[in-house]
């Protein structure tokens, strides 16, 4: 029996209604369980009201868990659980943050299923909601144009170790007397206005184009929310 092991160490790197598979068929594996060990991992505690660190399993094209098991973690940042019961027709398995609808919002791990037995071991990984945000929206979107290749745009740079710091409570350059992320209210956050509706269809570029999945504004909307 094969055993398919995971390992990373990142620094700071509901079901829908019915399954529907397209071309996707799936095999006749069965009675799957992965295992996950994480180790004094930071930043859980930071996650807010309807989101949940879990181990689930997923199908090509689709955002919702098959199958998944929230985390708890102790106060060292650790766990050691078993997720069974994988239905066969899975194909990743993955460490990731889902909401309410068990959608996934962010991916930290996430391996392929290819035996009877798999494992995902992390340790010491950030697990915060600004590693989401930054691995999911801000390292695949922003920074193309906000601190890539050494410019950034709007004297914006959202390159990691940089983006929080320039955000939270910051004047914005773009919409003088307010602030790129006003703690705590995301429809007078310009962060959020530009990207959620036609904010910035003024400037050089519409950025509301840039982020479509409702998952993702929500995320940026709940952790303006809660800061």
């Amino acid at each position: 029996m094969k055993k398919w092991i995971l390992i990373a160490a990142l620094a700071l790197t509901g079901c829908d209604e019915g399954r529907i598979y397209g071309d996707y068929l799936p095999d006749d594996r069965s009675g799957l369980s992965a295992h996950v060990e994480i180790v004094n991992a930071l930043g859980v505690d930071r996650w807010f009201s309807g989101y949940s660190l879990a181990v689930a399993g997923f199908i090509p094209g689709s955002e919702y868990a098959l199958i998944s098991k929230n985390l708890e973690l102790d106060d060292a940042g650790c766990c050691d659980v078993t997720l069974s019961g994988i239905p066969p027709e899975a194909q990743t398995i993955e460490l990731c943050v889902v909401d309410r609808l068990r959608r996934r919002v962010a991916v930290f791990q996430s391996v392929r299923v290819g035996s009877d037995e798999l494992s995902l071991i992390c340790r010491g990984a950030d697990l915060s909601p600004e590693a989401a945000i930054q691995s999911e929206i801000f390292n695949t979107t922003c920074i193309n144009c906000h601190g890539g290749a050494n410019f950034a745009a709007g004297n914006l740079n959202l390159t990691e170790g940089r983006a929080f710091q320039e955000l939270v409570g910051q004047p914005s350059v773009k919409e003088p007397g307010r602030l790129r992320v006003a703690q705590g209210v995301p429809e007078e956050s310009v962060l959020y206005q530009i990207l959620s509706g036609n904010g910035s269809a003024a400037w050089s570029y519409d950025h509301s184009v840039e982020i479509t999945a409702s998952e993702k504004l929500d995320l940026i909307k709940n952790w303006i929310k809660a800061q």
